[in-house]
């Protein structure tokens, strides 16, 4: 696929040559200021940058950040992906995978319905933390080179969070079958965090934490992003699974 980006760049927080001169600087600033004062630079996420994320975002209008959603795909959602984008995560999204995923043989009668009355989506069964009406991503490599976000189980289980979390630690039948479903996906998706959804996307910790870790020398400095709004299709740069080189430089991830 070709990308249409019109006349907007893209910042990767890994490059810092992507980085506009005026974030740089900025950046650079509060890193000597934090070297200055003997910060930990593995404590980055500690220091008091907040003041500064505004600012941060709006050096940020105009350009698309990448990032990066991690899980586990059947060739059919691939495809999707790549014609539709990434859609935010609802019931109605968990059925219409379940429903395709048993239409085309991959799942029982049972294993559908099973799937269906316990997820994350369903109430009473929704456990700690949002998932809805939002997708999840992470900022950095980082999340795949030191593997941390949970990245490698995001891997390993079909269905991400929704589906496969309250069944893969305590379900004997559908634990395996989650994990023999698919293949490995790292989804690389361009963001526009500049402009605000209805709901403003959340950053965690924040954007400016990230950049700041990166410029104080600290390799695995990242963010989850929750993107409150879907991905459209020329947004999404590449969706890479294990054969791929850019999945394979990561040698710690899910070999299929």
């Amino acid at each position: 696929m070709t990308l249409d980006l019109g006349a907007l760049s893209v910042v990767d927080v890994d490059d810092s040559s992507t980085w506009p001169p005026v974030l740089g600087d900025l950046v650079q600033c509060l890193a000597d200021d934090a070297r200055g004062a003997g910060h930990d630079p593995e404590s980055y996420q500690d220091l008091p940058l907040l003041e500064h994320e505004e600012t941060v975002l709006r050096c940020l209008d105009g350009r698309l950040v990448r990032a990066r959603h991690v899980t586990r795909l059947l060739e059919h959602e691939k495809e999707a992906i790549r014609a539709q984008g990434l859609r935010l995560l609802t019931a109605d999204l968990v059925n219409d995978r379940l429903d395709q995923a048993h239409r085309l043989g991959y799942l029982s009668d049972a294993e559908r319905e099973s799937l269906r009355v316990n997820n994350c989506t369903v109430p009473g069964h929704r456990g700690m933390g949002r998932r809805e009406d939002q997708v999840c991503l992470t900022l950095s490599t980082a999340a795949m080179v030191h593997n941390s976000h949970g990245g490698y189980r995001l891997l390993s289980y079909w269905g991400g969070e929704a589906l496969y979390w309250n069944h893969c630690d305590n379900d004997r039948d559908l634990a395996p079958k989650l994990q023999s479903l698919g293949t490995p996906g790292i989804v690389t998706a361009l963001l526009d965090l500049a402009t605000p959804a209805a709901s403003r996307h959340l950053i965690f910790p924040t954007m400016v934490h990230v950049l700041v870790g990166k410029a104080l020398g600290y390799g695995p400095a990242d963010a989850d992003v929750f993107y409150r709004a879907p991905i459209p299709a020329h947004r999404i740069e590449s969706i890479v699974s294990p054969g791929d080189a850019d999945y394979d430089r990561f040698p710690g991830l899910p070999p299929r």
